[in-house]
């Protein structure tokens, strides 16, 4: 690398990291438009590629966003939970696909946030999110294996909705996309059925009652099959 370069990428960095500062001190909110390149190239006594290649750097980490027309410009992008547990299911999905992440690592995630977070739902349920998660419940005898896999996860993530608690939800809805996985290839015969409904109907009445301890001590319970059954799969590239 030429020494000009070199300095390009080393005032390129510093300007990421200034825009960073901004964002986290709440200078610039989520969805405010940057400044226009030719008045940060100013204010940095920079070249306006060189400002560009540090917008298109937070762009590349779904930071910044470039938009077009009559309101063009750079923005932060203001993601929604949705969005933002997409993005980290995918990324511990390609994890597990690449044997950096297993399955034990996986249940052990769930198990921190889920039996809490059971609890903390049943606190803070409400007649609606009790509505949803009893919808959630698997239902119907010709289910497929991953349709009922499936289906169990929406529970969970119901389940996680009812703690009205953003970081939980995120999370849930991020290591269960990566569960997602499992479900394509693990067996659900009817005796494990039986066994897995009636842990979750545990888990729905206790936070119908608002118990907290028995919602969370049913969760572990439930798990606790999920992590017996993955064990043993590996996924190879």
């Amino acid at each position: 690398m030429s020494k000009k370069a070199s300095e390009i990428r080393n005032v390129s960095g510093q300007i990421v990291e200034d825009l960073l500062d901004s964002i986290l001190r709440g200078e610039l909110k989520l969805g405010s438009k940057l400044p226009p390149e030719v008045t940060m190239a100013e204010e940095y006594g920079v070249s306006r590629p060189t400002v560009r290649n540090a917008l298109m750097t937070l762009e590349n980490e779904h930071i910044l966003e470039a938009k077009k027309g009559a309101h063009g410009g750079w923005y932060v992008c203001n993601k929604n939970v949705n969005q933002v547990a997409t993005y980290l299911g995918r990324y511990l999905s390609l994890s597990l696909n690449s044997n950096r992440i297993n399955s034990s690592h996986l249940m052990e995630i769930r198990s921190m946030i889920e039996v809490k977070g059971s609890g903390l739902a049943a606190l803070r349920r409400t007649a609606e999110d009790i509505q949803a998660i009893a919808a959630a419940l698997p239902t119907g005898e010709y289910l497929s294996d991953y349709e009922y896999h499936s289906q169990d996860i929406e529970f969970h993530r119901r389940v996680a909705e009812a703690t009205h608690n953003p970081m939980l939800i995120i999370t849930v809805q991020a290591t269960t996309m990566a569960q997602e996985l499992y479900a394509m290839t693990t067996p659900a015969p009817e005796v494990l059925r039986q066994e897995l409904n009636h842990t979750l109907m545990n888990i729905y009445q206790a936070i119908v009652q608002q118990d907290v301890k028995k919602a969370e001590e049913a969760m572990e319970i439930h798990l606790g099959y999920y992590k017996r059954m993955t064990a043993d799969i590996h996924f190879d590239i």
